[in-house]
């Protein structure tokens, strides 16, 4: 870090715990909760959830829930209910995220301490490695972790380790925060800044759509987007420059086809943008694959797949939905709102809420550009060639998976948190059964059970455990509706078992 940064970053450091000093001594209750058992159930020795041990996805269940179907159907919903409890076992109480805290009044004399010895030491400005850890970063870490709620200490941190220069743990540390606390303007701004002065701007754009897109009511959405959309012009700009540099002239189509007429130019198209991007994957794909025809499933699926978009938020984007006949349980979004399904998961699943569920998680990945970022990552880190290859290597389904290549196989767990929070709003406010994508993720862990070798959606997304815990959190602490409409029926006249 250069002196000049580290001024800048100090005095903003100074600053910051400045401004909280005023209201130390202003009366307040002691906020004494913390969130250690939030902490704890994301660690590796998580229990899968109760009901999930206890739910049997067989002939009766879906009956059961077709049959509180015709009640939601005609406007009962209370019965609907009732019916949909008889097979749907409770979630495990969930400790509720306490609101956070802004004023360091609010907090104990231990929290206090920890504040100000922290905040006097980076004004003291030592200089030994022993004393930076003692006197400043022990301290908030500690703070951040007994007091988790209280908003300022993460921002510190965040911001202390920028001081000395430790980009990872940095934003590792705002990731967290704004994993407890999404809707937290400070915590978002901390981000995004410290996202910029990295050089990351598609990332902070993607910081700034999801805000607008998840709070689509909030004071502040309309500013968030128009700042995610100035970020995403940046990127394209430095993209741009990264590309003439690297010279990425690889041909998809070209290594895919054998036709190096109709080759996909990689740098091309990403500087075409998400829409663009994702047409023309989407035709590499469709070319190379055995598609299904069947008018009547591609329009359902199209019809539930449009209304959830809709609700989005990102009206720029074509919405396509596509088939590949495939038996592996798969699904994956392109950028710009192509979104494919594999049979397999066809499937697997047995009801329209389970399949709006995945459809919203997927549309959720395109909506925060996760797809295309994860493209261009791709194309830039790992060569047109080595691209390609990854997925020519391939002898069966190779272009059913050029999706999963193309963005690495994985979103990290920032990123499929960010898809559940948008996606489960839009599920439910389609009226959906919120537990719609839970249901799926269950069945998979339990498919994953019996052929640990099969390749699944699991194989690109963490691990079922920690998803379904945390999506029962989710649809607890948002106050979801579990107990919308399924449209088993409908799903069954569509897809047959």
């Amino acid at each position: 870090m250069s002196i000049f940064h580290k001024a800048i970053a100090k005095n903003k450091l100074v600053l910051l715990f400045l401004s909280l000093t005023i209201v130390i001594s202003s009366n307040a209750a002691v906020h004494s909760k913390t969130l250690d058992s939030f902490f704890t159930k994301s660690s590796s020795s998580l229990v899968v959830a109760q009901a999930f041990n206890q739910t049997n996805f067989n002939a009766n269940y879906y009956n059961t829930l077709a049959e509180a179907d015709r009640f939601y159907k005609k406007g009962n919903l209370s019965q609907s209910r009732q019916i949909q409890q008889r097979v749907k076992i409770d979630f495990s109480t969930v400790q509720p995220t306490p609101p956070a805290i802004n004023n360091l009044s609010q907090l104990d004399n231990k929290a206090k301490r920890y504040w100000n010895t922290a905040t006097q030491a980076i004004k003291d400005d030592p200089q030994t490695e022993e004393e930076i850890t003692n006197r400043i970063f022990t301290p908030l870490e500690n703070l951040v972790k007994e007091y988790p709620a209280f908003v300022p200490g993460h921002v510190l941190l965040a911001d202390t380790h920028d001081l000395y220069s430790e980009e990872k743990k940095a934003l590792s540390v705002i990731e967290k925060a704004a994993q407890l606390y999404p809707d937290s303007k400070e915590i978002i701004d901390t981000q995004i800044d410290l996202l910029l002065l990295y050089g990351k701007t598609l990332e902070a754009s993607i910081t700034a759509r999801e805000f607008a897109q998840t709070y689509p009511n909030s004071p502040h959405s309309a500013a968030y987007k128009k700042e995610a959309n100035l970020h995403f012009e940046q990127y394209q700009k430095n993209l741009k420059s990264k590309i003439a540099v690297s010279g990425i002239l690889g041909g998809i189509g070209q290594v895919a086809t054998g036709n190096e007429g109709g080759a996909l130019q990689i740098g091309q198209m990403l500087l075409a943008g998400e829409k663009s991007a994702g047409q023309s994957f989407a035709q590499s794909i469709k070319a190379q694959s055995n598609m299904v025809s069947n008018s009547t499933q591609l329009k359902y699926i199209n019809d539930i797949g449009q209304k959830l978009a809709q609700l989005m938020g990102r009206d720029e984007f074509e919405y396509e939905f596509y088939i590949v006949e495939d038996s592996t349980p798969n699904a994956f979004a392109l950028p710009g709102g192509k979104i494919f399904f594999h049979t397999g998961m066809l499937q697997l699943m047995d009801s329209e809420a389970e399949l709006a569920g995945v459809l919203a998680h997927e549309i959720a990945h395109s909506v925060l550009s996760h797809s295309y970022k994860r493209l261009g990552e791709s194309a830039l880190t790992a060569t047109a060639t080595n691209l390609i290859s990854s997925i020519a290597g391939r002898e069966v389904g190779i272009i059913a998976r050029i999706g999963d290549g193309l963005l690495s196989r994985k979103f990290s767990r920032g990123k499929e948190k960010q898809s559940d929070i948008l996606g489960l709003r839009v599920l439910d406010a389609a009226g959906y059964s919120a537990d719609g994508l839970y249901n799926v993720m269950a069945k998979l862990k339990k498919l994953q059970g019996e052929s640990r070798g099969a390749t699944t959606l699991l194989s690109s997304h963490p691990a079922p455990e920690e998803r379904m815990r945390y999506l029962e959190e989710l649809i607890q602490t948002k106050g979801y509706n579990r107990y919308g409409y399924e449209g088993v029926e409908a799903y069954r006249a569509v897809f047959p078992r």
